[in-house]
């Protein structure tokens, strides 16, 4: 319970100290803002391809199939990594995905809106991560590449070792779907290579690195080198509703 409490009370200070670093954060970029050659990330652009199928960005959403899909590449084979597949955004968290995908978080987290706004809601403003009940998995992530002329489609679960097997990893344990407290900030269309310009950066990784960690302690997992396909092939990512429920 000590230990719980702590924790509590760092992850809050650190939400006071972020609030702040925000705030000055806002205030450096409207006094430091390019006026000439600024480059701006284009908008999330919503096309309805067919009946019931969308494209949001690289993203294609099939509302018939229930399904999503982006591509990628692998990026990592072996060693740790936080997460398995990276969405642009948070950019200190490419180098630790095993899988980089061409879609961006902000068209991900539209996107899984678009095909379940109900498990989206859940999932974003209310319950996150781990504390949704994991005997009812909503979301189903596959890996699918092309592997001596044929198709290889396996569960995404199968390409990382836990070390503790209470560690039953959903959707945002594989795929960081981002956190409402900096998303605003991190995907507000502002390009940033590197942490200067960005004051509210430590406070931000180190907030998101106390909520990455797992009941057990754990945080991240190891790629299993066996089953995760030679670097640089391309990946087909797909996400789709599991027919358990």
């Amino acid at each position: 319970m000590k230990k719980e409490t702590k924790n509590l009370l760092i992850i809050f200070l650190l939400l006071i100290m972020g609030t702040i670093s925000v705030i000055y954060y806002n205030f450096y970029i409207q006094n430091n803002k390019i006026k000439k050659g600024e480059t701006v990330a284009p908008e999330i652009i919503q096309e309805r391809a067919e009946e019931n199928i969308y494209r949001i960005g690289n993203i294609v959403i099939d509302k018939n199939k229930e399904e999503i899909y982006f591509t990628g590449r692998v990026a990592k084979r072996k060693g740790w990594v936080q997460f398995l597949i990276y969405a642009d955004g948070y950019k200190w968290l490419e180098e630790e995905a095993a899988i980089i995908s061409d879609a961006r978080l902000k068209d991900l987290q539209l996107s899984l809106a678009l095909l379940d706004w109900k498990y989206w809601d859940e999932f974003y403003y209310m319950k996150r991560g781990e504390e949704i009940d994991f005997e009812i998995d909503e979301m189903e992530l596959l890996l699918r590449w092309k592997e001596d002329n044929k198709f290889k489609t396996i569960k995404a679960r199968e390409t990382i070792i836990i070390k503790e097997a209470t560690d039953y990893l959903k959707l945002p344990g594989l795929i960081f779907l981002g956190y409402p407290f900096f998303d605003s900030i991190v995907l507000n269309g502002e390009t940033h290579t590197s942490c200067l310009g960005c004051p509210f950066f430590p406070m931000e990784e180190k907030t998101l690195r106390q909520l990455f960690r797992r009941n057990s302690g754990e945080s991240g997992y190891e790629i299993n080198p066996e089953v995760m396909p030679p670097l640089n092939t391309k990946i087909n990512i797909i996400i789709k509703k599991s027919k358990l429920l």
